[in-house]
């Protein structure tokens, strides 16, 4: 959800200084049934909520990959090309 897999992966890729050296040990999962009164303080007290331990730069690039293609589409309707 935050500071997880998908999101550490992005940054592993893109920005790696940004991540913090104990990712790999920062697990925390739990179930936030109430995030939108409670926020993410109610559930977390690193602000992860996750696992970034599963995250990798590969990942990372192949998630950026996809959403770049996918988003293709939605940029040539913007600009009334498609």
């Amino acid at each position: 959800m935050h500071a997880g897999e998908i999101e550490t992966s992005l940054l592993l890729h893109l920005c790696p200084e940004l991540v913090r050296v104990g990712y790999r040990t920062a697990d925390h999962l739990t179930e936030r049934p109430d995030l939108l009164v409670l926020g993410m303080r109610g559930y977390t007290d690193s602000g992860v909520i996750g696992q970034p331990s599963l995250a990798t730069a590969s990942k990372g690039k192949a998630v950026l990959d996809s959403l770049t293609t996918s988003f293709a589409a939605s940029l040539a309707v913007l600009r009334n090309e498609a």
